[in-house]
């Protein structure tokens, strides 16, 4: 997994999670639909949101939500009929997304002023309640990870809605619905996988006051029990009776009562000492779980309990989806740590290669230049005319050498740093890329320039050093401009050229991505951020922004 997709990846969960917490804060419905619009808003950097909720006979949308859409315009948007993309959203009870809104306007002319529109059901119980519109005022791609986003958004706002409805109209599960809130609340900021199936069946047992067992079914077909009592930790075989459980419909509640004919469930239950149960499938890729809630003695759960055990499925199935998420993060930063032990391999290598250079071309030149003084020296008094030509040719060869040596020197280190400071060895390398290379390079410095440590700055210098060569080597530029701002509390340096560019998402590979793989890799490790955009046929610019120490 590439580091983009490795920030990608923590960015998803984030914002899960930051959802999750915003609709846990309040029970008041209009309040919710507020935190839930404002945060799709502000995560995914839409331009407008509408919450729909379905009218009791199925014709009509009543608007709960405005987000981004003027006063004049929402008016005449607060009930619609179902005969538009809702409609389809809510009878298939699948995502629509229209990229191309501008052909609807017709018909919705109060939303002119968008491009285009992603519609996600808001479901409850299984079924679809409502819909949640987004917009953008640009024509925009959604990409699967926005979709995925959304949809969980979508879910969670018919969860949390439902809770809602739930709080106000059932006081006699008030208590455990409070308790609820409070385990959503840790629900959302727990990402281990095992810390968060230990807090849900300690946790759940309070609520429910009964037996809580978590199983999940493991890579070699045995099944891991987790419980709130004397079970916690042993294992059970996936026979038939386990996997028909294990494979039910997902995110449902399904009910067991004993003795109601099913002798295969009697038996499992029965060693669980459990009479009465109820249990939900989650299922993550190759990975099948189970909650069983239940209770030794003939207790039959009402419907609002029932109906509360759903919505915390929905919740419970969010957590599991961001522990796997945080799961693949962890991964991903073990390959990085892999990555970085190839990169000192890399570094070793290149060390060697420079130890080859000199033995191959310094050491075996100045080896002949040795010989010939000792000639030189023998002769000077019988031949000193031939004496003098082999002295000039040395002469010249010397000064190769000499040039290869400091070629040498400055890729192990950079030594115009210390004898013209940070600016200078910058402004020392555009001068010499200059003169060489086919190509005007300008060095623009704002602001009073201050220092950083050396290592700092070696690491800074090394970033502009990479994006030049990047320059000459792949863009095709005739122009380039390096700007270093130094700011009041910042050094902003930003590297721009009039080359081919490339996609923004094009999957750079060879070594061109490893080099933007080593900048980024410098610029984190010395605290700063590092940005690159770039368009084919409008060349690139790669900002850098250092906090003055």
């Amino acid at each position: 997994m590439s580091s983009d997709q490795s920030s990608s990846n923590v960015s998803r969960i984030h914002a899960l999670s930051k959802v999750s917490i915003a609709l846990s804060e309040t029970l008041s419905l209009d309040k919710l639909l507020y935190k839930a619009v404002a945060q799709c808003i502000e995560i995914l950097n839409f331009d407008a949101a509408v919450i729909y909720f379905l009218e009791p006979s199925g014709k009509y949308f009543v608007a709960k939500h405005f987000y981004g859409i003027q006063y004049d315009s929402s008016k005449r948007l607060r009930k619609l009929p179902t005969d538009f993309i809702g409609g389809l959203v809510i009878k298939n009870g699948k995502t629509v997304i229209t990229e191309d809104f501008v052909r609807f306007h017709q018909q919705r002319p109060q939303l002119e002023g968008f491009k285009s529109l992603i519609s996600v059901p808001i479901k409850a119980r299984r079924e679809a309640i409502g819909v949640l519109d987004v917009f953008t005022k640009e024509h925009r791609d959604f990409n699967p990870e926005d979709i995925s986003l959304i949809e969980s958004i979508g879910l969670q706002i018919g969860v949390a809605s439902e809770n809602a409805k739930l709080f106000e109209s059932i006081d006699n599960v008030t208590t455990k619905l409070r308790e609820l809130v409070t385990l959503n609340q840790r629900l959302s900021s727990c990402l281990n996988l095992d810390s968060l199936v230990h807090l849900l069946t300690m946790e759940l047992s309070k609520v429910f006051k009964a037996k809580v067992l978590f199983l999940s079914l493991g890579n070699d077909q045995d099944i891991q029990v987790n419980t709130s009592y004397h079970y916690n930790g042993i294992t059970l075989a996936y026979d038939p009776i386990m996997k028909s459980i294990l494979q039910g419909e997902p995110n449902t509640v399904h009910s067991y009562q004993s003795n109601q004919g099913n002798i295969e469930l009697d038996h499992f239950f029965e060693k669980l000492n459990m009479k009465r149960a109820e249990y939900v499938n989650f299922i993550y890729g190759e990975n099948n779980h189970c909650l069983i809630i239940g209770n030794s003695y003939d207790y039959q759960w009402s419907t609002a309990e029932r109906e509360v055990m759903e919505g915390i499925s929905k919740t419970i199935s969010l957590a599991l989806t961001n522990s796997y998420l945080f799961l693949e993060v962890e991964k991903s930063r073990e390959r990085n740590s892999n990555l970085r032990a190839l990169q000192i391999a890399a570094q070793e290598k290149e060390r060697q290669r420079i130890a080859g250079e000199i033995h191959d071309s310094i050491n075996q030149s100045l080896s002949g230049i040795y010989f010939h003084l000792q000639y030189c020296r023998d002769e000077i008094e019988h031949s000193p005319e031939k004496v003098k030509a082999i002295l000039d040719k040395l002469l010249s060869i010397t000064k190769e050498n000499i040039n290869e040596l400091r070629q040498v020197i400055h890729d192990l280190h950079p030594l115009a740093i210390q004898k013209f400071g940070f600016v200078g060895a910058v402004d020392q390398l555009v001068k010499t890329c200059t003169l060489e290379e086919i190509i005007d390079i300008q060095l623009n410095v704002t602001g009073q320039p201050f220092r950083y440590e050396p290592e700092v700055e070696i690491h800074l210098y090394r970033v502009i050093q990479e994006c030049m060569n990047n320059i000459i080597k792949h863009s095709e530029a005739e122009e380039a401009l390096i700007t270093m701002q130094f700011e009041h509390t910042e050094l902003r340096i930003i590297i721009e050229d009039d080359g081919v560019g490339f996609e923004a998402d094009q999957k750079l590979r060879g070594n061109h991505a490893y080099g933007i793989m080593g900048m980024e890799t410098r610029i984190r490790d010395i605290g700063g951020e590092m940005s690159i955009s770039s368009q084919i046929g409008k060349g690139t610019k790669v900002e850098v922004i250092l906090c003055k120490k």
